[in-house]
């Protein structure tokens, strides 16, 4: 009986101290030359990433984060600085099959031209599933937010009139464009409306009733009223029912059209208030960001983890 309890102890002192010893490789930290060129320095099992390391693909890419089995997964921070038209990114959060899956923030921009957009919520491959996005395109700032459930999408002309929603002075920010659509239960239909005051493509129009998601994921009038600014002296009412077109007749315009666009946006400002909040920091970002961060003037982990130039 003694022999077996002590044939039964030296093996799990056995297994105990080989658990250690795979534990302490595992997190020592060993520099990686990949087949494809990367770099990567961090802690390994099986000669690939695994654990807490830092990857360089060339001189202006670098992810540093939680690796498993020789993928990105867990928590990580992704910078591209230097893409095709000058185009960076920054994308800090969950990632899962090597791809952002999860919560986290995106940046993306072009100084350059003057674009910024920034997105935070829950991604699925690199996609933007539910959140919010708020993008600068010259002098326009659009924002979005969407989920299974509810869009809304609205812009502004300027920076003050964007500064201005998000202090909730609804009453003086001009909006150009505001859409706001909400699921009907459990049905693909979304009930709501779609306004926009002199849009250079699209002009002033009105558009309420019941919609459904059509081509490239954009919403389409499927039982309502659509209004439209037709030329200098008409405007046409249309009238669509189950996906058709039932009725059109033309208005005289007589200069009033634009003004009543703009009274609709008006009486429906008060569905922005529940996600100006948010909105108004990624907006503080954007404003705070010139441009995305860099590893060749920061001091983030991404950076300090594995020595990196960007050119």
């Amino acid at each position: 009986m003694i022999r077996k309890y002590l044939s039964f102890f030296t093996l799990a002192l056995l297994f105990l101290m080989f658990t250690d010893e795979e534990t302490e490789a595992s997190s020592q930290k060993v520099s990686l030359t990949l087949p494809n060129g990367a770099t990567y320095y961090g802690e390994v099992k099986n000669n690939k990433p695994h654990g807490k390391g830092t990857m360089r693909w060339g001189p202006s890419k670098v992810y540093s984060g939680d690796w498993y089995n020789g993928q990105r997964s867990g928590t990580g921070k992704y910078i591209s600085d230097k893409l095709p038209e000058d185009m960076k990114i920054v994308y800090e959060g969950e990632w899962r099959n090597d791809r952002p899956n999860g919560t986290g923030i995106r940046s993306e921009s072009n100084p350059d031209l003057e674009f910024h957009v920034i997105s935070k919520g829950i991604f699925k491959d690199h996609d933007l599933l539910s959140g919010y996005t708020v993008m600068q395109s010259m002098d326009i700032l659009w924002f979005e937010y969407r989920n299974g459930n509810t869009l809304l999408e609205f812009s502004v002309s300027d920076q003050e009139q964007a500064n201005e929603l998000m202090q909730s002075e609804l009453a003086r920010g001009r909006i150009q464009l505001l859409n706001y659509y909400k699921r009907d239960k459990s049905t693909p239909d979304y009930k709501g409306f779609a306004y926009a005051n002199e849009m250079e493509d699209y002009g002033s129009s009105i558009s309420e009733g019941v919609y459904r998601t059509g081509d490239y994921g954009v919403m389409e009038l499927y039982t309502g009223l659509n209004q439209r600014f037709e030329d200098e002296e008409y405007y046409r009412v249309e009238n669509y029912k189950n996906g058709r077109l039932v009725s059109a007749r033309e208005v005289p315009e007589n200069g009033r059209f634009a003004g009543i666009v703009q009274g609709k946006i008006n009486n429906k400002k008060h569905v922005l208030q529940p996600y100006l909040g948010e909105f108004s920091k990624l907006l503080k970002d954007i404003e705070n960001e010139s441009e995305p961060e860099g590893c060749s003037n920061s001091s983030t982990s991404v950076c300090g983890t594995f020595p990196i130039q960007f050119e």
